[in-house]
């Protein structure tokens, strides 16, 4: 079976634009295959993302199709763009595939909903270096620090000149749920304060006598994209292995889940104030 590519929402914009194109024509793809001297398969696998896009190839496809500038210019820098090799490549060898990196990387807005742990955006380093060897106690040290050092790379989104909007909806159990050395905790409960007064950053905390809450279900995280052709998609991580969920069905039920999350928590403000008091706490 062939496996898409793990393209970004710029490469995944170019191959509708394409297929809009060819459809406009009322081309099929055996039609520009013959024409281009291609391969009958090779524009289905294409535009179905399970063949890369040379721009030699994207060149020839838009000339058949007659499109100009300033059209043409659009189109070849989404093509320029839409393969670029991230820096999570060098640490694919740890992760299932790479297809939420690209995501995260290319998100307009965050939504994380965590009722059981601090989100890997918001991990300091040594936070990070626990939580990691926690979860994943056969790893090596070697594959610990590679990991680490994936983990800090994500969090490079935070400092764009043009960052993601996030939003987070944290239990406070998580935030009381205590590591060792106990400077960790309070290096991590003062980053979260910290990160809560950036204006692109909206923490909130469902405390513990909020009661039970939709959101309990997992921890999940809804990607939005500057496009509004791009398809939002809903992320879940579990042991068995990452759901990627673009359905409209199944995304209405993540964004029920979400409000209702939402509705148990406190607003930005009370949750800073909790953060603080709980980095206080961690003094003694």
């Amino acid at each position: 079976m062939r496996t898409r590519l793990s393209l970004s929402v710029r490469g995944k914009r170019l191959l509708r634009e394409l297929k809009r194109l060819r459809d406009e024509r009322r081309m099929s793809p055996e039609d520009v295959a013959g024409q281009l001297g291609w391969h009958k398969t090779k524009l289905y696998r294409i535009e179905r993302g399970e063949s890369r896009l040379i721009l030699d190839d994207l060149d020839e496809l838009l000339e058949l199709y007659g499109v100009r500038s300033p059209e043409r210019e659009s189109l070849f820098k989404l093509g320029k763009d839409a393969w670029k090799r991230g820096w999570w490549l060098a640490y694919r060898d740890l992760y299932q595939g790479e297809s939420f990196f690209v995501m995260e990387n290319d998100a307009a807005r965050i939504g994380i909903y965590s009722p059981s742990q601090l989100p890997g955006l918001f991990q300091t380093e040594d936070y990070a270096r626990i939580v990691i060897r926690t979860m994943v106690p056969e790893a090596t040290t070697e594959e610990v620090e590679r990991q680490v050092t994936a983990r800090m790379e994500r969090q490079g989104i935070l400092a764009r000149k043009e960052p993601p909007q996030v939003f987070a909806v944290l239990d406070e159990i998580a935030l009381r749920r205590g590591v060792q050395p106990e400077t960790v905790q309070k290096d991590q409960l003062e980053q979260l304060v910290e990160l809560a007064k950036r204006p692109n950053i909206t923490i909130r905390i469902i405390p513990l006598d909020a009661g039970l809450y939709m959101g309990q279900w997992g921890q999940f995280t809804l990607f939005e994209f500057p496009d509004a052709e791009d398809t939002p998609v809903a992320y879940q991580e579990g042991l068995f292995g990452d759901v990627y969920v673009e359905d409209p069905g199944d995304l209405a039920r993540y964004r029920v889940s979400a409000a209702h999350t939402s509705d148990a928590a406190l607003n930005p403000t009370e949750s800073q104030a909790l953060i603080e008091k709980l980095a206080e706490e961690s003094y003694g």
